[in-house]
């Protein structure tokens, strides 16, 4: 019984070591995508399009990743997303070297497979989360998205030390190491499909109909929407705003954006003791309240030190918020339903931030920066708000 627990403990660490190297890396080449457009070519417009690449081709590919998760091998699955993005870090490599049309091409190209990594990885190693972490699927949940959002927080100043010491091939090398690394990690973890009962897409409209008519996961999905919204303007305006409002260095704005991680593991790291003092869906409806009014306060500041306590007080409501409804997910769905529930969630931490990504970008080419700033933290917390009176279910669980 020892060796056994010993065994599956052992399964369980590779497992996260390998999800925080590969979400680490996978933003470490979103974020390769969005600076590379804006600094080197000084295109926000096209930094949005790559940003809207990278998470826009889960809105199409991300139904049938979860239903192949549920009928196949979820590691499996995770290694083929890891070879996308190796093939994306090459095209992206390419593209550093090239100029013109050529480079624009190879670039939006990588971008495109950065964005068919996300479709099957994110759901892929959510299925396999459920399935190794049995009874622990609260606790294991919320220790899983502290290491994605860590993943997330990281990669700017990594990405910015890497650039300082070498060059841009330096930092996709850097990309590739990590998801080689994981790739590495997840050898030997076996899970097997549940097999195929139908075709992807009756299988897709099952698992619709499944979130439909369970009225918490549906809240739970349609609030991970809202706070998602956040998550493209940090990523696209934010580098802007460090360079453009408050005159940073390179490396100084790795670590200015960097502070995430901080937040983010703060927020995710304490949502489950705060849960059981204020409840579970206040905690998560406040959460999201605080980051809206994070990223608005953010709009109106011009100094250093004040930007950054907004900036993490932003990062903390969405990283306890995104923890508990990631908790919420894992813990309520049918073991049946895993890969589907999971890729729906998933198609929206990524196609949302994809789609504000994109808009951010576009703003900026039309707005000040910290117009553009002030009016996604204004709108955010609007939609926070509505939603917080519309979605009594969610507002009144507690586990």
């Amino acid at each position: 019984m020892n060796q056994t627990n010993l065994y599956h403990k052992g399964q369980m660490f590779r497992f996260l070591s390998a999800s925080f190297l590969g979400f680490l890396a996978g933003h470490l080449t979103n974020y390769s995508v969005i600076l590379y457009a804006q600094d080197v070519w000084n295109q926000d417009a096209l930094a949005g399009i790559g940003f809207g690449l990278c998470f826009g081709v889960p809105l199409f590919l991300g139904w049938f990743a979860g239903a192949w998760c549920d009928s196949h091998s979820p590691q499996i699955l995770a290694q083929l997303a890891h070879i996308s993005f190796l093939i994306a870090l090459g095209l992206l490599n390419l593209s550093s070297q090239m100029v013109g049309v050529v480079a624009v091409s190879f670039f939006l190209l990588g971008a495109f497979f950065v964005g068919v990594g996300w479709s099957i990885l994110a759901p892929a190693r959510m299925s396999l989360l459920g399935r190794l972490a049995g009874e622990k699927q609260k606790k294991m949940a919320v220790i899983f998205n502290v290491l994605v959002m860590l993943g997330f927080g990281s990669a700017p100043p990594i990405l910015a030390f890497c650039k300082s010491i070498g060059s841009w091939k330096f930092v996709h090398m850097t990309g590739v190491i990590l998801f080689l690394i994981a790739m590495a990690l997840l050898i030997g973890i076996k899970t097997e499909g549940q097999g195929k009962s139908s075709s992807a897409w009756d299988r897709i409209l099952r698992g619709l109909s499944y979130a439909k008519n369970h009225e918490l996961l549906k809240q739970t999905l349609l609030f991970s929407i809202v706070i998602y919204c956040s998550m493209g303007p940090v990523q696209v305006m934010m580098p802007r705003y460090a360079k453009g409002v408050l005159n940073l260095g390179e490396l100084e704005r790795g670590f200015f954006l960097g502070a995430l991680a901080l937040a983010l593991l703060i927020g995710g790291g304490t949502s489950l003791k705060l849960a059981k003092h204020i409840g579970y869906g206040k905690l998560i409806l406040t959460s999201g309240l605080i980051c809206g009014l994070g990223l608005l306060g953010i709009g109106l500041s011009s100094y250093l030190w004040i930007s950054i306590v907004l900036l993490l007080l932003s990062g903390f409501g969405a990283g306890a918020s995104i923890s508990l409804l990631v908790a919420i997910l894992q813990s309520e769905v049918s073991q049946e339903y895993r890969g589907r529930l999971m890729s729906l969630y998933t198609i929206t931490s990524q196609v949302v931030p994809a789609f504000a990504g994109l808009l951010s970008g576009l703003i900026l080419v039309k707005v000040s920066i910290a117009t553009a700033v002030l009016s996604a933290g204004v709108i955010l917390t609007l939609i926070v708000i509505i939603t917080t009176i519309r979605l009594q279910t969610l507002r009144n669980y507690n586990m």
